[in-house]
């Protein structure tokens, strides 16, 4: 079997990387694997069931982005620190047909973004969705200011964010309402039908993780009130992939994927991914054969048809062993031919899961291009393919192909990948990079202390990047791979540590021209995909790595002692690992870790003896351990796993070093806290960074508000504060970075005292019929107690002229209500409180 190019350089820089844990040699700085999506983001969500309930999920979203649209005391003035010139995955091109300057994009993480100009500005148009993660964009080809959107990616990414099924907007993306499907979380291909805009076809992939029967194509025939399933196969076959023939509106190909997965395995291949078709409008569907695979363990499938000449259509199949394949059919489905030989094998390396795009132009139904890894481009309809994007020229054109837009009137193409939007009016033969979008999908942000102007980050597929002068379009790279942590030493700008995946720690002396290997020390260690490590605060000399022990180097990593034994669950596989490793800035000698299997522990000795303090702690994924600026014996805990009980909280604080814990979850959404960050100068202000947005309090957790004015609701995944100049920084993954000042932070957090003395509670929860919500008010003041379902529409009001003073019990019937999650508030006087119910 033919290897790709790409793969034979994957493993030269792996070699490359040993030699230098061997040797101690400086490597220059842009070298680091290119591997697979990982799974990372999915296990923190996961552990330890495996799996995430997706109306968990979807809940938690929209409990979120109520919070955020109630919130109107937000003071904080976010502003976009870039970049803008690095890029990140882009799902989807779509071009207004009538208009060429409006171009629609959809991001992985990222939501929906709109150009009127061609790609000079750019708006961001889903800011009322509760889901950033966009499977597929369809505009109707009638109107093309209505817009249907398949929220959740669909390539089984690193995370591949959920969606919440399909929202349609008419106003050219200003304004959104949600059509329905949101038990798909993931969808592969919307098609609005050009010969009558109320009838739309979609494909559904169902869950990824769990077998389901909201899999399959859907169609509405009245703009998408109402969805009817009108293809479904099995409970693990997702619909990936859907084209219309141009000439006869009745006749549709589906492709179908046999697919489905956990944090540790992936099934992507089946004897039930092939492609069907349709010749009356989706009422019935044939599977196709007739020199297609058929009974043989196939994967994704991609599709395209002739423009001109719609008997013509091509299928792009993923096989075992690297194999890449193009069927071809000139009778329209009838019989088939494969295309490319060996010539387009390894072309989508080991992961063909991530890709299965293909495309045809427009304007000749000879020329396809293939998307992959690399991009093939085909100009005798697959006579022959020649490289025209890959791994030896990203300088160019970056790898990881997903999307394509063809001018049906001129040369030019649209292409979005890993490293965002380019353009080519030669085919292919050369590219240049549309710089104006932050699409980039961060893993951790640092400030330079000594010049806060500098942001260092690293990314998803985008490498170590950082900026010199703050500037959102001059970030450069420093390090490759998957960039994770980056730290600048506090009293020399000149050192430099950042890392790629899986711990390979590097050293800068020169700032950042050239990159020290400094890992070797833990190679045969189980290390976290983004392995924590820490400065001393005191002493820039010391530092401390985890992996699933604690690794301590007095000379800035030229050698390392351990510190510490197995500080995990034990185990084999990168899931036994540490996940986040903290020191207290009052007292060095504190040592906080956090574990992916939900283990805490702590020494106060640095490292001379460790105790687990994880009892009273959920059993979840730790993403952050913190230590108090103010209290030595305060400490935090954040998890990522979600609630399968109504006692597991996300965000911990202990007053006692970890013999007891307090849950301040509070008031927040049920969604996974990857970050937290403690003001340093204001004591109980804490800022959290979750799946869907910021948050805030001022108190310790007794109250939390949305501070997410200004930037798109998406997944902030890591925070840094620079205290001399009152700076904050959040990182997303999805649309870069954002500073604001950290002063307005209080400014927007409501500290008023409140009138209600401590959190209302409801008894029964969940409820079958009657419960009884309790509060305690410090006076007697107008009372109006409210029932929101989760899409804020309000289901009941009961106002009450005056409360009592001291404890108040409410009678509640809510024999009428559907089964789900309701938010329950009391409001007196002006001030609110608020809980969840859950109706049974």
């Amino acid at each position: 079997m033919k290897k790709n190019q790409y793969y034979l350089f994957s493993v030269l820089i792996i070699a490359v990387a040993l030699f230098a844990s061997c040797n101690s040699e400086k490597e220059e700085k842009k070298d680091g694997p290119k591997a697979e999506p990982n799974a990372w983001l999915f296990a923190q969500r996961a552990y330890p069931h495996n799996e995430i309930d997706a109306t968990i999920y979807r809940n938690a979203h929209k409990e979120a982005s109520r919070m955020h649209k109630e919130n109107t005391s937000r003071a904080i003035n976010w502003e976009l620190a870039g970049p803008t010139n690095i890029g990140g995955r882009i799902t989807d091109i779509e071009v207004d047909p009538n208009n060429n300057d409006i171009i629609y994009l959809g991001a992985a993480t990222g939501g929906v973004w709109k150009s009127e100009d061609f790609g000079e500005n750019w708006d961001y148009k889903f800011q009322d969705v509760p889901f950033t993660s966009v499977g597929d964009i369809a505009l109707d080809p009638n109107n093309p200011q209505t817009i249907y959107v398949g929220t959740g990616e669909a390539n089984s990414a690193s995370m591949s964010f959920y969606g919440g099924g399909v929202y349609k907007s008419e106003d050219g993306g200003n304004s959104w309402n949600y059509s329905g499907l949101e038990g798909s979380p993931y969808f592969g291909k919307i098609v609005v039908d050009y010969n009558n805009s109320n009838r739309v076809f979609a494909a559904a992939c169902g869950t990824l993780f769990t077998p389901s029967d909201e899999r399959g194509v859907y169609r509405t025939t009245d703009g998408g009130e109402n969805w009817e399933q009108v293809l479904f196969v099995t409970d693990t076959t997702s619909a990936i992939d859907l084209v219309q023939d141009p000439n006869n509106p009745d006749i549709l190909y589906a492709a179908m994927w046999e697919r489905i997965r956990s944090h540790t395995a992936r099934r992507s291949f089946g004897h039930s991914s092939g492609v069907w078709k349709t010749v009356d409008g989706g009422d019935t569907w044939e599977r196709l054969e007739g020199g297609l695979p058929y009974n043989e363990d196939a994967g994704r499938i991609g599709l395209a048809i002739g423009h001109n000449n719609s008997e013509i259509v091509y299928a792009f199949y993923d096989m075992p062993d690297q194999v890449s394949d193009v069927y071809k059919t000139v009778n329209g489905g009838t019989s088939w031919n494969e295309t490319s030989g060996n010539n387009l094998d390894g072309m989508c390396s080991y992961f063909g899961w991530y890709f299965g795009k293909i495309a045809v132009d427009p304007k000749d139904d000879d020329k396809i291009f293939v998307m992959g890894v690399d991009l093939y481009r085909s100009t005798n309809g697959g006579g022959y393919y020649q490289q025209i994007a890959g791994y030896y020229n990203m300088s160019e054109i970056h790898v990881d192909h997903h999307a394509m837009w063809i001018d049906p009137a001129s040369d030019m193409i649209l292409e979005g990948n890993d490293g965002g939007l380019y353009k080519t009016t030669s085919d292919g033969s050369s590219w240049d990079k549309i710089n104006n979008l932050p699409f980039s999908q961060f893993y951790d942000i640092a400030f330079d202390y000594q010049q806060p102007e500098r942001l260092y980050g690293g990314t998803q597929d985008n490498s170590s990047i950082r900026t010199w002068d703050g500037g959102i379009d001059d970030w450069e790279v420093i390090l490759g791979g998957d960039g994770m942590y980056t730290l600048v030493d506090y009293t020399n700008s000149n050192v430099i540590y950042c890392e790629y995946q899986n711990g390979v720690l590097h050293r800068s002396s020169d700032g950042g021209n050239w990159m020290e290997y400094i890992a070797g020390a833990w190679s045969s260690d189980r290390v976290n995909w983004s392995a924590p490590y820490v400065i001393h605060p005191t002493n820039p000399l010391k530092l401390y790595f985890g992996s699933y022990r604690i690794y301590k180097t007095s000379n800035r990593g030229n050698s390392w002692q351990t510190i510490s034994g197995d500080l995990t669950k034990g185990g084999s596989g990168s899931f036994h690992t540490l996940s986040t490793v903290a020191i207290s800035q009052i007292d060095p000698e504190i040592i906080l870790t956090g574990s992916s299997d939900g283990l805490v522990h702590i020494t106060t000795d640095e490292g001379g003896s460790w105790q687990n303090i994880s009892a009273g702690l959920p059993d979840r994924w730790v993403t952050r351990v913190l230590c108090d600026p103010f209290d030595i014996s305060t400490i935090y805990a954040t998890t990522s796993g979600f609630r399968w009980d109504e006692n597991d909280g996300h965000v911990f604080m202990s007053e006692d070093q970890g013999e007891s814990w307090i849950d301040i979850t509070g008031n927040l959404p049920n969604i996974p806290v990857n970050v937290i960050v403690a003001d340093p100068e204001n004591e109980g202000t804490l800022i959290i960074g979750t799946d869907a947005g910021v948050f805030a309090t001022t108190n310790h957790g007794e109250y939390w508000e949305s501070v997410n004015q200004g930037f798109p609701v998406v997944p902030v995944v890591a925070i840094s504060i620079h205290n001399p100049s009152r700076s904050i920084a959040v990182a997303t993954h999805g649309v870069s970075c954002w500073k604001g000042n950290l002063d307005e932070i209080n400014v927007g957090i409501n500290n008023q005292e409140k009138e209600i003395e401590k959190t209302i509670s409801c008894y029964p929860n969940p409820v079958v019929d009657n419960a009884q919500i309790t509060f305690v008010a410090k006076k007697q003041l107008p009372t109006t107690i409210s029932i929101y379902d989760l899409s804020g529409k309000s289901v009941f009001s009961k106002k009450i002229e005056n409360c009592s003073k001291g404890e108040n019990k409410i009678d509640l019937n809510l024999s009428n209500f559907s089964k789900g999650t309701y938010i329950v508030k009391v409001s007196i006087g002006n001030k609110i409180e608020s809980t969840k119910i859950i109706k049974q």
